[in-house]
């Protein structure tokens, strides 16, 4: 995983560091929106007691602000996205020529710019080029 950031993804990084007490793995910057990954159970202590974390972290950045708890399983990551929407099941297909795919089965409804970002994540961190939710 070779991941570029900029100034200000790496400022707001250490914000999140500073107010969290944990190390974000990774960030994604929007104009509404912030994205950070942290690592495996990272993100309680991340988010904090009734969100007090988050919510702190969305008046200093002035963004809604996500935290996403990283798996080096695929299917475990993607379930980690999409919630609080529930994964039935899921697996990762590969094919040489077409590349790695994910077919995952969820319980309830998925909006798209969550499903924009599972597979802008799942590209990032795991090179899978497409998903199929059910």
């Amino acid at each position: 995983m070779n991941i570029k950031l900029d100034s200000d993804t790496i400022s707001s990084m250490n914000v999140f560091s500073d107010v969290t007490s944990v190390v974000p793995r990774d960030c994604i910057n929007s104009t509404d929106k912030i994205i950070f990954i942290v690592n495996q159970g990272q993100a309680g202590i991340a988010i904090g007691k009734n969100g007090t974390k988050t919510k702190m972290l969305q008046d200093m950045l002035k963004k809604t602000v996500l935290i996403i708890e990283y798996s080096d399983d695929p299917v475990k990551f993607l379930e980690n996205i999409l919630w609080p929407e529930k994964l039935v099941s899921g697996y990762v297909a590969s094919n040489i020529e077409e590349g790695k795919k994910l077919e995952a089965s969820v319980h309830g409804k998925i909006n798209n710019s969550k499903l924009k970002l599972a597979k802008t994540l799942m590209q990032r961190y795991f090179n899978i080029i497409s998903i199929n939710i059910r």
